[in-house]
């Protein structure tokens, strides 16, 4: 794969919370909400809890086994805030309705729903079982689009919501040995423009409003552990190719901090959009949104050939 592909930027990149999206900004922006975070047990997802914490808001942790989120819990309580933990496979709709009325019954209604859970296997198609495959996309695309499900009738009854999706730049370019994960962090991107259109069909933009957001570069165990022996046997291991260390230079703490900026409602403008956490959010509201639609920006779009293009 060519480096290349992912572009680089010429702007500075944050590489870690900056000004705007600072806990002692946020603090108390926040209380008061419910926040369900999901995939919470380590990394990106117990960054964002604790971020959501430190801001004020209560906060429901899932993750497939309890004892995943006991350190989450315990720091997430040490900011003063109620905790509930669950046991959860996200794709699992049942359990995750009863999940949904449980928080409602120990925390009430709930305010901003995290789509963090995800998974990859690092590997060809063809060396792949669909199985494994498909797995993929009922945990990256199926779970977040059936929790959103759940969530928008109870939102839509209280008139606002937050829904955040974490997706990635995976899902705008072509990584070979990804196809599982490049295929559903795109349909989730896309998802998320979408929905956000229809929020307005039902008067419910900006009051719901929606995000797709790329954590950064964050070196984690599900992104660390590479391909399996009998993938690095045939192909060598990628993960060793000097990009791939460039890549990964960000904390999960940026992701988490631009979560809780997010739930506050104070990037409305930036709703239905896809963007990077490491991109200065302060910039991105400046250009505004007007100027953001009108140049189909922050969007997943294909480029043809000048002169081809849809049909009036």
């Amino acid at each position: 794969m060519d480096p290349a592909q992912f572009g680089y930027s010429t702007l500075p990149l944050q590489h870690k919370p900056y000004d705007t999206i600072l806990p002692e900004t946020l603090k108390g922006a926040n209380t008061g909400k419910v926040a369900f975070v999901t995939g919470a047990g380590q990394g990106i997802g117990a960054a964002i809890a604790e971020a959501l914490a430190k801001s004020g808001a209560n906060v429901a942790i899932l993750d497939l086994k309890l004892d995943n989120l006991a350190k989450t819990k315990e720091t997430c309580l040490s900011h003063g805030v109620k905790v509930e933990d669950f046991a959860c496979d996200v794709t699992d709709g049942e359990k995750v309705k009863e999940v949904m009325d449980q928080v409602e019954q120990k925390l009430g209604p709930i305010d901003v729903l995290i789509n963090n859970a995800g998974i990859l296997d690092q590997r060809p198609f063809m060396m792949s079982t669909f199985d494994g495959f498909w797995r993929q996309i009922e945990v990256n695309f199926k779970a977040p689009l059936m929790l959103i499900h759940q969530i928008l009738p109870r939102m839509k009854e209280r008139g606002s919501g937050c829904i955040i999706n974490i997706a990635s730049r995976s899902g705008t370019v072509d990584v070979p040995m990804t196809l599982g994960y490049v295929t559903s962090k795109a349909a989730l991107i896309r998802a998320t423009h979408t929905l956000q259109l229809e929020m307005e069909l039902d008067g419910l933009d900006p009051a719901i409003h929606m995000y797709a957001l790329h954590p950064g570069g964050v070196l984690t165990a599900m992104g660390g552990a590479g391909a399996a022996k009998e993938v690095k046997e045939k192909y060598g291991d990628i993960t060793d190719e000097e990009f791939y260390k460039d890549l990964f230079k960000d904390g999960p703490p940026l992701c988490g901090q631009t979560c809780a900026y997010l739930a506050t409602g104070r990037g409305k403008e930036l709703r239905g959009f896809f963007f990077d956490c490491r991109q200065d959010i302060a910039k991105l509201l400046d250009y505004g949104r007007e100027r953001l639609l009108k140049e189909n920006r922050n969007t997943l779009t294909v480029n043809f050939i000048d002169g081809y293009c849809n049909e009036p």
